[in-house]
């Protein structure tokens, strides 16, 4: 088909890219045949019409598709009627005029098509303007800038194609895939891969604990084995990057953490400093300590991408992400995990939230931390495809740590019990083999 079918009563209206004649044959097109509709409907969003009264119009006909009623200009100019948005449609002379402007419903997506084609490049017009007008400006951060510029042009790009197809298409390609092993990074305790399997890409995993229970220790070492397949995304909210790097040095120096924060070391510590030191120079883990919102957080992780393949993200932690004005911080934090399950699904990356966990209530006898105890949302738990939550109690059994997997969509909950190292600040294996295992290899 050479061209676009053009109305003899077309109106001429100028701006931005549109095709008035495309939009009057599709609007026309619902009003002939019902199979017509459902192809509009499937295709297209009112918001996709670029004249007003198209996109009032088809607003109507969805509600009347939606309640199995009749399309033509007599139910049209009912619905409208009803809604206070006749004359906004051009009234009953203009729904006359386009069920007559198609003589058959035949070629209504190839229509659509053009109509969805001009709606895309007009979005993509808006967001060049924006992105402009953001580079213009002297207010803001750049880097936030720059990262709200990419947002605005990947949302446009995410509307442009949607794959449709059978199951049946893609199932070899499932089954050639069965005999490779799962894409598992090992966490750093064999016991607790037993269970989970070990950090998956595209998962969002939360690290729940409350305060001096070891959340920051399971961060720092899951970030360290991560380490081992690629750049990894440090972000903390918490601690400075001195604090963090202590921990490190005392985690794979062996070194005594309160000799490193009394910075009264004796020789043989010094020689066990040097040694943690050459083993993280080379290390390819990316601390970010001076941010605070979602924005900057996705802003420093794409950074990071940047500069080679990038093996997962840990965030120390949840609930110290700046919100954005929600009414209560409950919808801040739901929009932050939400957040963070997308950026895991898009960079197909393991995502490590740490997250505060609440005292438990007045009643309950077990000191065990339940899912109900993460802090100030409910959503954390429905968007996270692992939740492992801490317990240490440092009184009656201080030598040992409890991770009890409270969630696991792809596999088995249960209880693994970690030998509490807190002087090295680590954690490691009861099973631990010191000739068979590498886990604190960099």
């Amino acid at each position: 088909m050479s061209g676009s079918w053009r109305c003899p009563v077309a109106e001429q209206v100028v701006g931005p890219q549109h095709d008035v004649g495309a939009e009057q044959y599709v609007v026309g097109s619902m009003m002939l045949s019902p199979a017509a509709v459902w192809e509009v409907l499937d295709g297209l969003v009112p918001s996709d019409f670029y004249v007003p009264k198209h996109e009032v119009i088809v607003t109507a006909a969805a509600r009347l598709a939606h309640q199995n009623q009749p399309i033509d200009p007599i139910t049209l100019m009912d619905e409208l009627g009803r809604a206070g948005e006749l004359s906004k449609a051009g009234g009953v002379e203009y729904l006359h005029v386009l069920q007559g402007a198609p003589t058959t419903a035949a070629n209504v997506g190839y229509y659509v098509d053009i109509v969805k084609d001009r709606a895309l490049r007009r979005r993509l017009q808006s967001a060049g303007l924006r992105v402009a007008q953001m580079g213009q400006s002297t207010e803001g951060d750049a880097f936030e800038l720059a990262d709200q510029a990419r947002t605005e042009v990947e949302a446009v790009a995410a509307g442009a194609r949607v794959d449709v197809h059978a199951v049946g298409s893609t199932i070899d390609a499932l089954i050639d895939r069965l005999d490779e092993k799962p894409e598992y990074v090992p966490t750093p305790w064999p016991s607790l891969d037993k269970l989970i399997g070990g950090l998956a890409a595209g998962n969002l995993i939360i690290v729940g604990a409350r305060p001096g229970e070891g959340k920051t220790i399971v961060g720092l070492q899951c970030a360290t084995r991560l380490a081992h397949e690629g750049l990894v995304a440090f972000i903390s909210l918490e601690m400075g990057e001195d604090e963090l790097q202590i921990r490190l040095i005392a985690q794979y120096g062996e070194v005594h953490m309160k000799s490193l924060r009394n910075r009264s070391l004796n020789e043989e510590q010094w020689g066990r400093v040097k040694i943690a030191r050459q083993r993280f120079q080379e290390a390819p883990i990316y601390i970010g300590d001076d941010i605070s919102t979602l924005t900057q957080i996705r802003s420093f992780v794409r950074s990071v991408a940047r500069k080679g393949k990038l093996a997962g993200v840990v965030i120390d932690y949840l609930q110290l992400i700046e919100g954005g004005g929600k009414e209560n911080r409950q919808q801040d934090v739901a929009e932050f995990s939400r957040g963070l399950k997308k950026l895991a699904k898009q960079l197909q990356v393991p995502v490590i939230a740490l997250s505060q966990l609440s005292r438990p209530p007045q009643g309950r006898t077990s000191r065990t931390p339940q899912l109900t105890d993460l802090r100030e949302s409910g959503a954390i738990e429905q968007d996270a495809d692992v939740v492992l939550l801490l317990s240490y109690d440092r009184a009656k059994k201080p030598g040992d740590l409890e991770v009890v997997v409270a969630k696991n969509r792809h596999g088995e909950m249960g209880t693994v019990v970690l030998d509490w190292q807190g002087q090295f600040a680590r954690l490691r294996d009861k099973t631990w083999d010191p000739f068979g295992s590498t886990q604190l290899d960099i």
